[in-house]
């Protein structure tokens, strides 16, 4: 049997943060695909951070309002959630920024 102990409690609370980001993910790479193709790499960039960001919060707003419920309860606010997940997603753009750098001097 398994107790949570205090020392857990952060944990706990980071993953459920990560949870909800993982779940505005995929809104906000579909959203941004379409400009990338268009327009390129750095306007990607631009609308993953921005425009991607709130459609996907937006989102989560109209279609799973409940869920905000049970991140309540774990003592997460939803200006917490937002917060942490527009930080996810900086590092997450610095991470494909890299890739896509390395990408291109490799080919």
């Amino acid at each position: 049997m398994v107790f949570f102990t205090e020392t857990s409690q952060p944990i706990k609370k980071a993953l459920n943060i990560f949870e909800f980001y993982k779940s505005t993910l995929l809104i906000n790479l579909a959203i941004c695909v379409m400009p990338m193709l268009f327009l390129g790499f750095m306007v990607f960039k631009y609308v993953f951070l921005t425009v991607g960001f709130a459609v996907s919060l937006l989102c989560k707003e109209l279609n799973s309002k409940n869920e905000y419920l049970f991140y309540y309860n774990n003592a997460i606010s939803k200006t917490a959630l937002w917060l942490y997940a527009w930080c996810f997603n900086f590092v997450t753009l610095i991470i494909i920024s890299l890739v896509y750098n390395l990408i291109l001097k490799l080919f």
